[in-house]
Formats: C-alpha cells, sequence, structure tokens
C-alpha cells in the first residue's frame, strides 16, 4: 500500500523564535559544526577564512557530530559561552 500527502491540506505552523541577529559581524567569535560528511570541514573551514577577510570574525571551535544526529550536551559545551554565533555545514 501507498501512502500519498495531499500538499493542499494546510497544517498548524509553529512559530520559532530566533536568536537575535548581530548588528555587526566585526570581531565576533565563530562555532562550525560538521556533519563529517565528505568536505564538510574543508567547506566549513573555507566559510571561516572568507569571514575572517572580510569581518574580522576568529574561528574559535569546530564540532564534529554525526550524520543524521543532534548534537550532544559535551558538544553544546564546547560551544557555549566560546561563540558568538555557529554555522552548520555539510558536504558532499
Amino acid at each position: 500500500m501507498l501512502d500519498l500527502v495531499d500538499p493542499t491540506i494546510e497544517t498548524a505552523r509553529e512559530t520559532i523564535d530566533y536568536a537575535p541577529r548581530p548588528a555587526n559581524l566585526r570581531g565576533l567569535r565563530l562555532g562550525l559544526v560538521e556533519n563529517t560528511k565528505k568536505n564538510s570541514a574543508a567547506v566549513l573551514l573555507k566559510v571561516s577564512e572568507k569571514l575572517k577577510t572580510a569581518h574580522g570574525i576568529t574561528m574559535e571551535v569546530l564540532v564534529h557530530k554525526p550524520q543524521r544526529a543532534p548534537l550532544q550536551s559535551a558538544q553544546i559545551a564546547q560551544l557555549k559561552g566560546k561563540v558568538d554565533f555557529a554555522v552548520a555545514g555539510v558536504g558532499d
């Protein structure tokens, strides 16, 4: 049996409270979260280099998390208090 999803049916919307965005990136501390896919770390490190050149950002933490898995408490602790924002990325 095949289940089909009707894309025209309205679903309840969930409100998300996003973190406030900084007005300026100058001198902020960056955390990187990579998912161990091929090239993920390389791409994120290149992004951090570009941010450093453009905004004086420093890359403070690189967290390696398993694919399709949320960050663990220990990984969150690596970021907490050490970075002003984080960029998560994938490879391939």
